[in-house]
């Protein structure tokens, strides 16, 4: 699960949570404040029945027009009068249809029992069960006291206070929903400098350490993380440069004694006073010497490439540099039976280092030579100009690169066939000097393998550089 789906789940947890108390608060406060006016009611209709059943002085109760109120309160409440002895003096007709039990307590309280619609119509649900909220009152009234129990059916209070969970759970759902989406867009909105951040440092690769992260103008944590970064490429960009001086260094260095050592076998190869078997021996030393002469030039030359990233810019006639190379190896061509297509468009021109691209059209030739199938070589040359670029390809019948070995052919002294690259005198580094001199003519070069095809190296130069 990435950042930003666990930013959302917590988002969504926490306003949830929120949610959740704040709606059970608002239920409670709503569930109870019906009972609470209910109970007043009771309370205020218990008061009103014996205030006004007793004549004023007397100590007869429930007059005749007092029980005809009585009666008519009887319609829509349950109740019970109980004198100081515990007997019942009055009752309600409803208490014929439903027997409720005396609890003597200050707060209400709630009883269902079954009603039948056809005996009494309380709005019944298909159950047929109501549910009575109780209150019971001891009263002093004209030097007495009375114990009133007073009931009324609540079916449509229980059937709103139904609906009104139900509110709650569906405005849970809905919120749930619409914080989650909000969380999501904010979650992005938190991870956005952070995804800047990490496109600006996958650009810095090591032929762009010199690239650094725009720092924020908030003294913030992404401004101390971005800092961070910066520091880092300083010290890689620091190592970098003492690793290519190093190299470039120990390369030089390496000149002179080699070109001693080639002087050396040399001149001890053109003796005619050696034996034999030492003078081969002498003549293996010195392509050894040769091989290790040609290695160290390329280090100097890869060297000199990451060291530097200027060029001598100039108008190159591709065409003519292309015709001009492949009439060079001609012999070469000819001599191992190789077959050449070319496909050079005329007047291809570009501004560009004309040494540097010869440098690399040589190195990719060479290398169609060298690793061309030996029963059926073949090589194809393509030259096209566009509207914005030009396209180059050099394809050979040779060994298929594994995929998972593409991108690597490009890596120093990488090879993919060891024994035919040491047989050749390859030292790994001719591909590697060809994507740096691509990459400083801001161009693209790639290479493609396909079985039962050919192997094709493909560049594209930009002609608006």
């Amino acid at each position: 699960m990435n950042i930003r789906n666990r930013i959302t789940l917590w988002i969504t947890g926490a306003g949830l949570v929120a949610g959740l108390l704040f709606s059970l608060v608002i239920s409670y406060e709503m569930i109870e404040q019906p009972y609470e006016l209910l109970d007043a009611e009771l309370d205020a209709q218990a008061h009103t029945m014996l205030t006004g059943l007793l004549a004023p002085g007397t100590a007869k109760p429930f007059p005749d027009p007092a029980r005809t109120m009585l009666e008519a309160l009887g319609r829509l409440y349950w109740f019970k009068i109980f004198n100081q002895q515990q007997g019942l003096v009055y009752a309600s007709a409803m208490t014929a249809f439903a027997d409720l039990p005396l609890k003597k307590t200050d707060s209400g309280y709630n009883v269902s029992t079954t009603i039948p619609p056809e005996t009494a119509a309380l709005e019944q649900d298909n159950g047929n069960e109501v549910t009575f909220r109780v209150r019971t009152f001891t009263i002093p009234l004209a030097d007495r006291e009375y114990l009133v129990q007073i009931a009324r059916p609540m079916e449509k209070l229980q059937e709103e206070m139904v609906e009104l969970i139900f509110s709650v759970v569906i405005g849970l759902a809905v919120f749930t929903i619409v914080l989650i989406l909000l969380g999501y867009i904010v979650a992005g909105k938190i991870l956005q400098p952070l995804a800047r951040i990490n496109n600006l440092a996958r650009e810095i690769t090591d032929t762009t350490l010199d690239k650094r992260i725009p720092l924020p103008e908030t003294h913030d944590e992404l401004y101390r993380l971005s800092s961070s970064l910066n520091r880092m490429f300083d010290r890689l960009q620091f190592s970098f440069n003492r690793q290519k001086e190093f190299i470039a260094n120990a390369s030089h260095e390496l000149k002179t004694p080699i070109a001693m050592q080639r002087l050396f076998f040399d001149e001890a190869g053109q003796r005619d006073d050696l034996p034999p078997d030492f003078k081969n021996r002498l003549n293996m030393q010195a392509e050894n010497i040769h091989r290790m002469n040609r290695l160290v030039k390329n280090l100097l030359d890869l060297s000199a490439l990451d060291l530097t990233d200027s060029l001598n810019p100039a108008t190159v006639d591709l065409t003519t540099l292309s015709n001009s190379l492949l009439l060079e190896f001609a012999d070469i061509f000819k001599a191992t039976s190789i077959q050449v297509t070319v496909d050079i468009e005329e007047n291809v021109t570009l501004l560009a280092d004309e040494e540097k691209l010869r440098r690399v059209l040589i190195n990719l030739i060479d290398n169609a030579i060298k690793y061309n199938d030996q029963q059926c070589p073949e090589i194809r040359f393509s030259l096209r100009g566009q509207d914005d670029s030009i396209s180059m390809e050099i394809a050979n019948r040779g060994r298929v690169i594994p995929p998972d070995e593409l991108y690597r052919v490009f890596n120093q002294f990488y090879r993919v066939e060891k024994s035919r690259a040491t047989a050749h005198g390859g030292s790994g580094l001719g591909l590697t000097i060809v994507r740096r001199i691509i990459e400083l003519h801001h161009g693209n070069i790639t290479i493609e393998s396909v079985p039962h095809d050919l192997v094709r190296v493909r560049i594209i130069l930009p002609t608006g550089r």
